[in-house]
């Protein structure tokens, strides 16, 4: 397993351009000032905490601030543009697209022409842009888990070095102020006028921000090479959900993501020096952390300290654990840890939490703890350590996985089981029931019943594992009604008038945290965003499981016609459907099917032409070519599609094109596996899954025999 270092970093931040400006910031802290995109009049709370001035084109700010802050990360790395090759990116964003909603959250909108660029409307859309405008052809993904987005992009990419999909990746995000999103904070009331307060008895809630930060992150081997000097080690990461409530975080499950992490980098609880917090400065998510740390880290012992980067920037949304991990790795080359600000006047709310508070110099910066909770429960920790720490304990082999079952959930409240077992084919399938608090949403609730469904097929014994090692999922559309009702009462009424449940079941990871809590789903759950999005958390449990990290997880794709406000002509139709998978250590039965190799395809025009995209095929081929190519090329330009189809004729192939959404992705690998599971079938197949605007993934699978 590779040992993963931190080469670059970089950032745009409330105290302007550069590391070094969020640097002396955190010391310092700022006041906050009226937003400039709209009009506080009308709110409790005035203040917000803005990046300086960037120019008037607010339909290019996330990609700006985005690509400002990887330009900045690169030139520390001693990267040049276009210079490395296989280096990947993993984006995380809770705002962008959200900033235009007169775009993107009307749907009476008439359909764009085909030929629009709809990147500055996307999610996912910064990160679509740095990979095409720097070359970046490694593996992509756009990970939204509220705001624990950052952290689990990090965790992301450093799997991705880990298993030796790519030697490089670049790790980012990006969020703006945006009205929508300040007058959701404000309905739930967690906005002050004042200061952010982590842990002090004068909190009364976070200052809103916004930024963008990126770290480059790189095999420690590579990095030697190529004479890059490492700033700081990776050397664990872990994840969990609360499976409770989905705007209340618990110090039990915030314990459970700590200890993942420290299992991870094979670090003892005594031996992590800074914890740097999530501190949002809400009695209920500051009560919660500090159970946690007190539970996990046991700060009696008198040698850990405690910080939190919010005290002086602002909580700046899905971004805020990759500004934290920023200003963790500055503080293990300066040895410098940043103060929570405020302590000193107010006075601790949490006495037994060892907070630094002083900005004293030469003290111990690693190991370090940097962790992050979002709506939904979702919580993903990681572990920094110095950079010249020596390599993890290392995995074993990879082991095989398999495919187990399959559920769909759609419209009709139909509910199909489809085994891959050899057991049968599809059937009718009834689903566990879930607690009183029904989830909300359709898309929550055809979820809820396909995850029910998997977990009641798969007996109570092993449903116990399977609610352990977690549920990750992909969404091209998430769940935006409830964000055009907030941009509707805002428009009608004024953001007073803003639903606080609207804003909370509006981050696209809500449909994974009320399922996670109708099915006390513990384990690691995470939200990827854009068309693949669905295969991307496939080959992302299927890595997980390989390298032992879980025993088994679920795999979903959900999306509704609903939740896509605006479209482009000719787009395909979505099917409001949720389809989930069960992928698991294979076992020693003989009719399983198993996952013997994926390749990732990057989202750029150069990396999904023909060449890489044959080349993909023909890896996953090595000796012995897979008996049937099932592809959707759609993602391609006519002509690379063409010189596809045209290099394929000669063997088993065929073409697919499925309808919109993430659902509609796994479906196909649905198709796929079930024609393996069946008699008579190939006993090899490879699924090519390309969309407009999204990386590609290719997918081979592997029939155990039947003698």
């Amino acid at each position: 397993m590779a040992h993963v270092v931190v080469t670059g970093m970089g950032c745009v931040s409330p105290f302007g351009e550069g590391v070094d400006a969020f640097v002396a910031g955190l010391r310092t802290g700022r006041a906050a000032e009226p937003p400039r995109g709209f009009d506080v009049a009308g709110y409790r709370v005035k203040g917000v905490h803005h990046v300086p001035a960037t120019g008037s084109d607010s339909r290019r700010l996330p990609l700006r601030l985005a690509e400002s802050a990887l330009a900045e990360a690169f030139r520390r790395a001693g990267v040049a543009r276009g210079s490395e090759r296989g280096c990947g990116l993993a984006l995380a964003s809770t705002s962008a697209g959200w900033h235009l909603p007169d775009e993107t959250l009307d749907p009476a909108r008439p359909p764009l022409r085909r030929d629009a660029d709809v990147t500055a409307l996307l999610k996912e859309g910064p990160g679509l842009a740095l990979a095409e405008r720097w070359g970046l052809d490694g593996p992509h993904c756009t990970v939204s888990s509220a705001c624990a987005s950052s952290t689990g992009a990090l965790a992301w990419a450093t799997e991705r070095i880990r298993d030796g999909q790519a030697p490089m990746m670049a790790v980012g995000a990006v969020d703006v102020l945006t009205e929508v999103v300040f007058a959701g904070f404000h309905s739930m009331r967690l906005l002050t006028s004042g200061e952010t307060r982590p842990f002090t008895a004068g909190r009364s809630g976070f200052v809103l921000a916004e930024g963008a930060a990126f770290l480059v992150l790189e095999d420690a081997e590579h990095a030697r090479r190529r004479g890059a000097r490492p700033l700081a080690s990776v050397a664990g990461w872990g994840g969990s959900s609360d499976a409770a409530h989905i705007t209340t975080p618990t110090g039990e499950g915030i314990a459970r993501s700590l200890r993942d992490a420290l299992a991870d980098s094979g670090r003892k609880p005594a031996e992590v020096r800074v914890y740097h917090a999530h501190g949002t400065a809400s009695a209920a998510s500051d009560t919660a952390e500090a159970e946690a740390v007190t539970e996990v880290l046991d700060p009696g012992e008198g040698t850990l300290r405690v910080t939190a980067t919010k005290s002086a920037v602002g909580h700046t949304e899905g971004a805020a654990g990759l500004f934290t991990a920023v200003a963790a790795v500055a503080a293990i080359g300066l040895r410098r840890l940043p103060p929570v600000l405020g302590v000193d006047e107010a006075g601790p709310a949490t006495p037994g939490l060892p907070l630094h508070t002083a900005p004293a110099e030469d003290v111990p910066a690693a190991p370090a703890l940097v962790h992050a909770s979002g709506f939904g429960g979702a919580n993903c920790t990681v572990l920094l350590d110095a950079p010249d720490t020596t390599a993890p304990v290392r995995r074993g082999r990879a082991r095989p996985v398999t495919v187990r079952l399959a559920v769909r959930a759609d419209a009709g409240d139909g509910v199909r089981l489809i085994p891959f077992d050899g057991s049968g084919g599809a059937a009718e399938a009834g689903a566990e029931a879930a607690p009183a608090a029904a989830p909300s949403g359709r898309v929550s609730r055809l979820l809820g019943r396909a995850v029910g469904a998997a977990l009641d097929a798969v007996g109570r014994r092993r449903s116990a594992v399977v609610r352990e090692g977690g549920l990750l999922t992909g969404t091209a559309f998430g769940v935006q009604e409830h964000h055009a009702r907030m941009h509707e009462a805002i428009r009608d009424r004024g953001g007073r008038f803003v639903d606080p449940l609207d804003f909370a079941r509006s981050t696209f990871n809500v449909p994974v945290a009320e399922c996670a809590a109708a099915h006390r789903v513990r384990g690691r759950t995470e939200t990827h965003v854009g068309p693949t999005a669905g295969a991307e958390a496939l080959v992302s449990a299927v890595g997980l499981v390989a390298a032992g990290r879980r025993e088994a997880l679920l795999v979903a794709g959900y999306d509704a016609p609903e939740n896509r406000l605006w479209h482009v002509e000719g787009d395909a139709p979505v099917p409001a459907r949720a389809t989930v998978l069960l992928v698991e250590a294979a076992g020693d039965g003989p009719g399983d099917v198993r996952v013997t190799g994926h390749r990732r395809l990057a989202p750029t025009s150069r990396a999904l032409a023909a060449p890489a995209v044959l080349r993909a095929v023909a890896e996953l081929d090595g000796d012995e070519p897979a008996e049937e190519v099932w592809a959707d090329l759609t993602g391609l330009p006519a002509p690379e599609r063409a010189a596809v189809d045209e290099a394929l004729r000669d063997r088993p192939y065929r073409p697919v094109n499925a309808d919109a959404g993430a659902a509609a992705i796994l479906d196909t690998h649905v198709a796929a596996l079930t024609r393996l599971a069946g008699d008579g079938g190939p006993r090899s197949l490879t699924v090519l899954s390309t969309a407009a605007h999204a990386p590609g993934v290719a997918v081979r699978y592997e029939r155990g025999g039947r003698d």
